[in-house]
């Protein structure tokens, strides 16, 4: 078990760092920095410098920087493939682990190989929105996926955790509508940061606050599903930490986690739309969202393991 747990932690930690590659790609208008796929200007290793290119290919269409950077994001993401796969072998394997982490691990290991699919669509429809969004929305399932197989064999292994913490029982739905809202904030910012790149496309020189206006809806949603998001993380964590009976590290650490990164992300936020649309800024924003994400998992499991336990 200790095996399988270890690396299905590796794993995770794996599969964020692959989502913040991916998103370093966009801002960094990376995406098409290799225009074929898989290989990259009909290379297995990209050229690195112009004379290397082949003839049928545009020359203007290299840029050495777009290419390598895109390039080794799917380096990357064959690696992070790797350790899932490992990771569902690891899995079935286990006979300590119960059928429904397995699934999990399998399910993962499944949308992994429709990922790798998907950047093959990105490549030939040049970036078109919808696929980026399912692109995203399918890498935040398989890290949840994997962050559920961790947190299990977690309690598997030490099964008295979370017996001697007592946590209000009614919070089941406030995590649901909590990781529902998450998933629709982060859609409506990667939304928005489309709606942008495609403005600022046609129209280089508008500012940055007048593209923001121009989002209209969008904006306004975002900003209130952001509200409701602190509201959300802030009662839960009054119930969790404060109100409860012996709070466990696990439930203390991701709580306080959490409220940080969601008050941080009012803060990034508010750059973004009284200073400018900056890239790195937006990096970071997203990238923190998924990782709220994925806490709000954690926080969810410990909690009903104590549910479970003191039933």
């Amino acid at each position: 078990m200790n095996k399988f747990r270890s690396f299905s932690i590796l794993t995770v930690a794996a599969t964020y760092l692959l989502i913040f590659i991916g998103g370093l790609v966009r801002v960094s208008g990376a995406g098409m920095g290799c225009p074929d796929w898989p290989k990259c200007f009909d290379r297995w290793i990209p050229p690195t410098n112009i004379n290397q290119l082949p003839d049928h290919i545009d020359p203007a269409l290299f840029n050495i920087v777009l290419a390598w950077i895109e390039y080794l994001n799917r380096l990357f993401g064959v690696f992070v493939g790797m350790f899932i796969s490992l990771a569902m072998i690891l899995a079935v394997k286990n006979y300590l682990l119960p059928k429904k982490v397995k699934v999990a691990v399998i399910s993962a290991f499944f949308l992994t190989l429709i990922q790798g699919w998907l950047g093959s669509v990105l490549v030939h429809t040049v970036l078109n929105p919808i696929t980026i969004t399912l692109h995203l929305l399918l890498a935040l399932l398989i890290v949840l996926l994997l962050v559920y197989a961790a947190q299990s064999s977690y309690y598997i292994e030490f099964p008295v955790l979370e017996t001697h913490s007592q946590y209000d029982s009614k919070l089941k739905y406030f995590f649901y509508t909590l990781g529902v809202i998450l998933f629709i904030e982060i859609i409506l910012g990667t939304e928005i940061r489309g709606g942008l790149e495609m403005i600022r496309k046609e129209n280089p020189n508008i500012d940055s606050q007048f593209l923001l206006k121009m989002l209209g809806p969008f904006k306004y949603a975002h900003t209130i599903l952001g509200i409701v998001i602190v509201g959300l993380s802030t009662f839960i964590y009054f119930k969790l930490v404060i109100k409860s009976t012996n709070p466990s590290t696990v439930i203390k650490s991701t709580s306080l986690l959490i409220i940080l990164l969601v008050f941080s992300q009012i803060i990034l936020g508010e750059i973004l739309v009284f200073f400018d649309v900056i890239p790195l800024i937006q990096l970071f924003h997203l990238w923190f969202a998924s990782l709220v994400l994925g806490l709000v998992m954690v926080q969810y499991m410990a909690w009903n393991r104590s549910q479970l336990t003191n039933e």
